[in-house]
Formats: structure tokens, C-alpha cells, sequence
């Protein structure tokens, strides 16, 4: 008896496994396919934007000046700026309203300073729009910007890639290399509005090596900057159609103290006549006494390498060669004082706009464009025209105002 029922135990244990082994089905192996996975198409807002990301400012301003060209006017500089986060995007936006000092309170001039967008990467960046160029291509504050016949602002493309160089130092502790660059530029014209013909006819092309090097407490930069227009318009300016270029260098010591200069050809196939050099130094946070701060004193002088009679562009005159004069050195000085937070500039110099295109005038080239072409020098800041008669003639301006 005790037999039959262990061979029947047994005999019921075998048929649950083998009835298990029935209902389970059988798994079946699907080829996979070497092809690419499909793409989801599904629309994707774009990315939030970072508050922190966004930031307003705003200068108030009454200028004073003696020089004619410029008479005295209040002016209002709002900018909104979005600083590169996350998303890799980064925009900025400037308008200036300026009015002359009247009773009235129409705005006589309105001007879009800055309107430019880009797109970063590690290793690449693209920005589109108007842009200010003054730190970008130059390490001056008044003169320089040669390649760009002294302009500031222009409308164009960057292309920025950074790289870094590898220097043969031991000690890695007190030297730091950021990353050093390749940038390329392209401005559809340097002409001012009336004269810009964006068809390609009036482009200009730029391209730039910057190092950067620190060591400690010193920091240095050197920039090559290399052009060319597409047309020949002028001989003895960077519009010729023959290269372009200028070297510029500064050496800033604790951040407060430096040294600089450029040197820049307008047109390589004459470049005694059509060159110059600047050097110049900066003081930055001098001191403050109670509630009255020096914070910044700048020094420049530009010097001429040729005395061409017929370069219009340095006080020639192609058409009647005795009514021509030619260039002198030309100084530049400015002060910026605070009283707590109200800002005092004070701009001097003796500059005629040499090598710009605001040298240029109806007795002195044959031209089909409408004059002026183009701007002349500006002051550090604020950057406003500020231009002398003669270059025994000093002119300054006086800026008083508030940023917020």
C-alpha cells in the first residue's frame, strides 16, 4: 500500500512539471535590424529661459562739449542682455536716446547701439548682428581699429573658435593660458547708411589670432587682425582692396595698471603712408578720498608713419595738393570720477580723425558717394564723436550721469 502511494506522488509531481512546461510558450528570438533607429518627431518647446540669465541697465547722462560738430545733449542708454546659460544662447540689445538741451522734450536721434544674437559651443560660436567691436579688435580706448577705419559698431557675422597654445614653462602654478582664438568677420559694408549697398560689392573680411597669456599678477593679450574689402573705393585707406592689418598688445599688471598699443596698416601695398602707431596706458581704481573715487585715467597718442600730401584719410589733398596738410601726433586723455554713485568723464584731446573715415571732405577727394561715409574717433565709455579743428585746437567734453 505504502508502495502504490509514493509511485503515485510521483507520478503527479511529473505530470504538474510536465503540464508546466506545455503552458509556458516558447520564446522566440526577433531579428534586430542594423538599420538607424527612427527619429522621434514629436515637437519640443523651446528651452525655458533663465531669469537669472536676463539683466537690464541703463545709463542717464547730460554731455557737455565744446566741440562743434557734437553740441551738448542729455542722453538715456537702456541695454538688455542675455547671458549665455544652459541653452548656449546669449543675445544683447542697445538703444540711445539723445535730445539736445532745449525746452523741448522731443528725442531728436534715436540709435540701435547693439542688436546681435549668438550661439556657443566648446568649440565654436556664432554671432549675428550689430556689435560693438572696440574690445574685440583693438586693445586701444580712443584711436586704433585701423583694419576698420576707427569704426565701433558694425553689422556682421563672427565666427569665434577657441583653441589653446601650449608654452614651454615649468612651473604650470603661476601660469595660466585661457583659451586663445581664431575669430573670422564678415560686414556686408563700412559705410554709413546712405552710402551701403548690401550686395556683396562693399564686404569686407576680417580674420583674427588672439593670445592670451597670464602670468601671476600679469596679464597680457596680443591680437593680429587681417582684412581685405571685396572692391578697391579708396587708395590710401582699408577699402582698397589690398590687405589690411594691425598688431595690438597690452600688459595689465594686478588688474588696475596697464600698458598698451597698436600698430596698423590701412593698405599693405603702401604702408609707410598709410600706417600708424598708438601706445597708451590705463589706471584703473586709483583711490578714494571720503565719498570722491578716481577710477580710471587713460593716456593715448597716436603717431603717424608717413606725411603723404595726398592722403585724404591723414589731412591730404589729392586735388589741390598745396591746400593738403600732413598728419601730426594727436593725444587723447581722459579721467572718470565718482561721487558716490554719480560719474563724472572727462574726455581732451587734439585729434582731426586721422585714418578715419570722418577725415574725409568735399575739397579734398572726388568721390560719388555722398559724405560722410563713415564715423571718426570716439571717446572711451559712452562713445561719443569728439573731434578738434586743428591739432593746435584741444576740445573736450564733459559726461555727468548715473548707471542703474
Amino acid at each position: 500500500m505504502r508502495k502504490f502511494l509514493f509511485l503515485w506522488m510521483g507520478i503527479f509531481i511529473a505530470a504538474r512539471v510536465v503540464w508546466a512546461d506545455s503552458a509556458s510558450p516558447t520564446p522566440t528570438i526577433t531579428p534586430t535590424s542594423s538599420a538607424t533607429p527612427n527619429v522621434d518627431t514629436k515637437w519640443v518647446p523651446p528651452p525655458d529661459i533663465d531669469n537669472d540669465s536676463k539683466t537690464f541697465d541703463a545709463n542717464v547722462v547730460a554731455h557737455f562739449s565744446n566741440d562743434s560738430i557734437n553740441p551738448n545733449f542729455s542722453l538715456v542708454d537702456f541695454s538688455a542682455i542675455r547671458q549665455l546659460d544652459e541653452n548656449d544662447v546669449s543675445a544683447v540689445g542697445k538703444v540711445r536716446f539723445t535730445k539736445p538741451l532745449s525746452s523741448y522734450d522731443d528725442v531728436t536721434e534715436l540709435e540701435l547701439r547693439e542688436a546681435n544674437v549668438s550661439l556657443s559651443e566648446p568649440w565654436i560660436e556664432f554671432r549675428i548682428g550689430r556689435m560693438d567691436l572696440s574690445d574685440i579688435v583693438s586693445t586701444t580706448h580712443f584711436f586704433g581699429r585701423y583694419p576698420l577705419m576707427g569704426e565701433r559698431r558694425l553689422d556682421g557675422i563672427k565666427v569665434y573658435i577657441p583653441f589653446k597654445f601650449f608654452f614651454g614653462v615649468e612651473d604650470y602654478k603661476s601660469v595660466s593660458s585661457p583659451p586663445t582664438s581664431l575669430s573670422f568677420f564678415y560686414f556686408p559694408t563700412l559705410f554709413s547708411t546712405q552710402d551701403a549697398v548690401i550686395d556683396g560689392s562693399q564686404g569686407f573680411f576680417m580674420g583674427q589670432a588672439r593670445m592670451k597669456l597670464d602670468l601671476g599678477d600679469l596679464r597680457t593679450v596680443l591680437l593680429f587682425n587681417l582684412g581685405a574689402s571685396s572692391s578697391d573705393f579708396y587708395n590710401y585707406g582699408s577699402v582698397s582692396g589690398n590687405p589690411t592689418y594691425s598688431i595690438c598688445g597690452e600688459a595689465n599688471l594686478a588688474k588696475n595698471y596697464s600698458l598698451y598699443f597698436e600698430y596698423g596698416v590701412q593698405n599693405s601695398a603702401d604702408s609707410t603712408d598709410t600706417g600708424a602707431f598708438v601706445v597708451g596706458t590705463k589706471l584703473s581704481h586709483l583711490f578714494t578720498w571720503d565719498f570722491i573715487s578716481v577710477d580710471q585715467i587713460i593716456f593715448e597718442a597716436e603717431l603717424p608713419m608717413g606725411d603723404n600730401l595726398n592722403n585724404p584719410f591723414t589731412g591730404g589733398n589729392g586735388i589741390n595738393p598745396s591746400l593738403g596738410g600732413i598728419p601730426q601726433t594727436a593725444l587723447y586723455g581722459r579721467a572718470r570720477v565718482r561721487i558716490r554713485s554719480i560719474f563724472i568723464n572727462f574726455n581732451i584731446t587734439n585729434s582731426m580723425n586721422d585714418f578715419t573715415f570722418a577725415r574725409l571732405n568735399s575739397s579734398n577727394i572726388n568721390t560719388s558717394l555722398p559724405l560722410p561715409i563713415g564715423g571718426g574717433n570716439e571717446t572711451d565709455g559712452l562713445e561719443i564723436p569728439l573731434s578738434s579743428t586743428s591739432y593746435s585746437n584741444w576740445v573736450f567734453s564733459t559726461d555727468i550721469g548715473v548707471s542703474f
